[in-house]
């Protein structure tokens, strides 16, 4: 289990319609290819517990649009019940508009170990292990504690001709801030409209011209969104509600 990745690439984001949806997917399937988790074609699920500090002092500095800021999460592939034991650790940077994403992969002993007594799991490569050690340094000097959880379906697709260009539909996306239980059934508050589907596109230098003038045919235009940002701004409103 010694799988570590490093990705680096802009990336856009949409709010769109399930119309716009199914129209663009029509030209995607065209020019790219399904993620190797897309199994026939189909969404997989993505489950993630998002850390922060007690006073959620890495999300408010996000939502400020900063030139850098951060964010760590534990992010499980697969759906509840499927039996899984791995998950990966990575913090996700944005500086200056380009995105960096370092993660390590680990047991969910190990994740346990790490994340509660800071027990570092031992690699057989230098690089792995000096993620890990990046990963634990952030955890500690923030003092990082669980603070929300997110799933969601996603379809996700490579371009045929250059895999640096992605573009990935989220749906169904759920939140909920008092159940971090990976295998909890709970889905908890959604953070888009029932009509509303989150595109992320995620590119190394520049989009594709076929993908621009499909964005261009479908209205579709650049749309600024966070997940945890979103789950962040409804707990703040509902705790204001309490208030009242």
């Amino acid at each position: 289990m010694a799988e570590t990745n490093v990705f680096k690439r802009y990336e856009k984001k949409f709010v769109i319609t399930r119309h716009q949806f199914e129209g663009l997917l029509q030209t995607i399937r065209r020019h790219m290819k399904y993620d190797p988790y897309c199994l026939e074609g189909n969404t997989y699920h993505l489950r993630n517990v998002y850390y922060d500090t007690i006073d959620h002092q890495l999300i408010s500095i996000s939502l400020l649009k900063p030139d850098f800021k951060e964010k760590l999460r534990i992010r499980k592939y697969g759906v509840q019940g499927d039996g899984t034991n791995l998950v990966f650790l990575e913090v996700k940077r944005k500086i200056q508009g380009v995105v960096t994403k370092r993660r390590a992969s680990m047991s969910l002993t190990e994740i346990d170990q790490f994340m509660l007594k800071g027990e570092i799991p031992s690699r057989t490569d230098y690089y792995s292990q000096q993620i890990l050690k990046e990963l634990h340094y952030m955890t500690h000097v923030y003092e990082l504690k669980k603070a929300v959880f997110i799933e969601y379906d996603r379809l996700a697709f490579f371009d045929k001709k250059d895999e640096e260009f992605r573009v990935t539909f989220d749906q169904n996306i759920y939140t909920r801030y008092d159940n971090f239980d990976f295998e909890s059934p709970d889905r908890g508050v959604s953070l888009l409209k029932e009509d509303q589907v989150l595109m992320e596109v995620k590119v190394g230098d520049a989009m594709p011209l076929w993908f621009a003038k499909a964005l261009s045919r479908h209205n579709i235009y650049l749309h600024s969104f966070s997940k945890y940002g979103k789950a962040y701004e409804l707990e703040l409103a509902k705790e204001i509600r309490n208030d009242v």
